[in-house]
């Protein structure tokens, strides 16, 4: 019994220690979309140890767009329609924030009018740990991010 206890006070000390981001977006609206544009929206639900690491996420198009994207949070951005490259890689920089997987470069393309939902899912059975990008359906995805906060690109990670 004490080294469950111990166990569970050095996991609270260590979460104490770890960067954050917190989501300064709101939560989740079916807004319709502005005429000749399309949306991207990716999601993350976490629930498990390793959904304390957080990536950093990168819209790549005309322009990048950078996000950080801790577990039960979404990124909705409207674009013009075309092909974006999502990278989803370990933050750069003096973060504070863990990301232990390879970095994901998966392209995405969305035409107008279009929103396309893809979630990032983290696996881990021992020590075997993956992780990757999936295009899901819109009940599905509307139904894991009505109840997340939306990650803004200003957002920034805080110890």
């Amino acid at each position: 019994m004490k080294k469950i206890l111990a166990i569970i006070v050095l996991g609270l000390l260590l979460t104490s220690c770890i960067a954050t981001v917190k989501p300064s977006g709101g939560t989740y609206k079916e807004i319709q979309l502005s005429p000749e544009k399309s949306r991207i929206v990716i999601f993350r639900r976490g629930g498990s140890l390793i959904g304390m690491d957080t990536p950093a996420v990168n819209i790549v198009g005309d322009k990048t767009l950078s996000f950080y994207l801790p577990s039960k949070t979404f990124i909705q951005e409207d674009l013009k329609p075309g092909t974006y490259k999502i990278i989803v890689q370990k933050p750069r920089g003096d973060t504070g924030l863990v990301w232990r997987f390879d970095p994901i470069g998966q392209e995405v393309t969305v035409r107008k009018n279009q929103t396309v939902f893809l979630e990032l899912k983290t696996f881990s059975v021992g020590i075997v740990h993956n992780t990757k990008l999936i295009l899901e359906g819109k009940d599905y995805a509307i139904e894991n991010i009505s109840t997340m906060k939306r990650i803004m690109s200003s957002d920034q990670a805080k110890f």
